[in-house]
């Protein structure tokens, strides 16, 4: 027989769950939530490596004639900001410089640095590559990607050939 708590076989006491349950049960909920959404969690959670571009929010809407990207891109001037669009493949990079303050300067709070960003997603339709226009303002950048337009059907002639059949037979 077993010197354990009773209730301590199924992870509870009489005052709920066990400390160690809770940590495990606070840690699986950190690793679903860095599943769930990959990245992004993993920069809230403060766990990016140094000098790798984060990846900035962003919301694609699809209308009729067109494909409209927003990304949020907080500090960061037109100038510097790079856009590609490859296929239906658009690549967004950006940077932030962060202020250039005097190493003797006292810092109470620095948490405004140099940020690189980039993004790269695939657009939800065909586009015209030609059909481009990106706007940065207030730090939200602006893509607006034209849709083709529909080519109109066309009637094909169909002529008259010449002499025999153009399939050989055997």
């Amino acid at each position: 027989m077993s010197d354990a708590h009773p209730d301590e076989s199924k992870g509870t006491s009489d005052k709920g769950p066990l400390p160690m349950d809770r940590v495990r049960h606070e840690m699986e909920r950190w690793l679903e939530v860095a599943r769930s959404t990959g990245e992004r969690a993993l920069e809230t959670l403060g766990v990016v490596t140094a000098g790798r571009p984060t990846s900035p929010a962003m919301d694609v809407i699809e209308l009729e004639t067109e494909v409209v990207v927003l990304v949020d891109l907080p500090g960061v001037a037109a100038e510097h900001v790079y856009l590609s669009l490859v296929g239906n493949v658009l690549t967004i990079k950006a940077s932030r410089q962060g202020l250039d303050v005097p190493e003797s300067t006292r810092r109470h709070v620095f948490e405004r640095t140099s940020t690189q960003f980039e993004r790269t997603i695939a657009l939800p339709a065909a586009v015209d590559p030609d059909g481009v226009r990106a706007e940065t303002r207030d730090g939200l950048l602006t893509v607006t990607v034209q849709k083709p337009a529909p080519s109109p059907g066309r009637s094909i002639p169909v002529v008259r050939g010449v002499g025999g059949s153009n399939v050989e037979s055997s």
